[in-house]
């Protein structure tokens, strides 16, 4: 998938976004500010908009970081990544060969949502250290941004390990397949019908 722009390079990996990535941002702003609108309805309009796009913008964050790690990852096994994509589904890491063990699969495929679940572990911990408890007894924009960041991290990392290929846990059920039968075909076509 090619990005539609640009947006930078980091770590050698350039970094872009799909058109498609609208279909989503506008939506999660939208749905952000009428969350934060109703749940703080002691918020002038300014704040709860702010909040929204703010908390909007570090979900993009976060997403990049999940792709980034992957990368890295992928880079450590001698895999050439180039480029990460955010589109409307997620983001993608193009990495521009398939792994040559079951361990560098595994370890590609398991650490974007192992970067989402810390991420989203921090962003609990740092909003309770704000005052927020759930649901969202905080009257404080940031602490309410930080506890929607470690729901929304947290959900990403378990929907990425839903077994089924080309998500993440996909590619490590591909990965457990190879390592038990030997056999890197037999496992990508096992995990790509789940």
């Amino acid at each position: 998938m090619k990005p539609s722009l640009n947006i930078g390079k980091f770590l050698g990996v350039e970094i872009g976004v799909h058109y498609t990535w609208l279909f989503i941002a506008v939506p999660i702003c939208v749905t952000l500010a009428g969350r934060f609108s109703t749940m703080h309805p002691d918020w002038s309009g300014t704040v709860v908009w702010a909040t929204a796009v703010g908390t909007a913008l570090l979900f993009f964050v976060t997403l990049i970081m999940h792709e980034l790690s992957h990368a890295i990852v992928a880079r450590a096994y001698n895999l050439p990544v180039h480029s990460i994509t955010l589109f409307a589904l997620g983001g993608v890491a193009n990495i521009e060969k398939e792994p040559e063990t079951p361990k560098a699969e595994f370890w590609v495929g398991i650490v974007g949502p192992i970067v989402s679940a810390i991420i989203g572990v921090i962003c609990f911990i740092a909003a309770s250290g704000l005052g927020w408890s759930p649901p969202d007894s905080t009257t404080s924009p940031i602490a309410s941004s930080l506890a929607w960041l470690g729901y929304i991290n947290l959900t990403l990392a378990l929907f990425n390990m839903i077994p089924a290929f080309p998500l993440d846990g996909g590619r490590v059920l591909k990965a457990v397949i190879w390592w038990i039968t030997k056999n890197a075909e037999k496992s990508s076509r096992i995990a790509g019908r789940s």
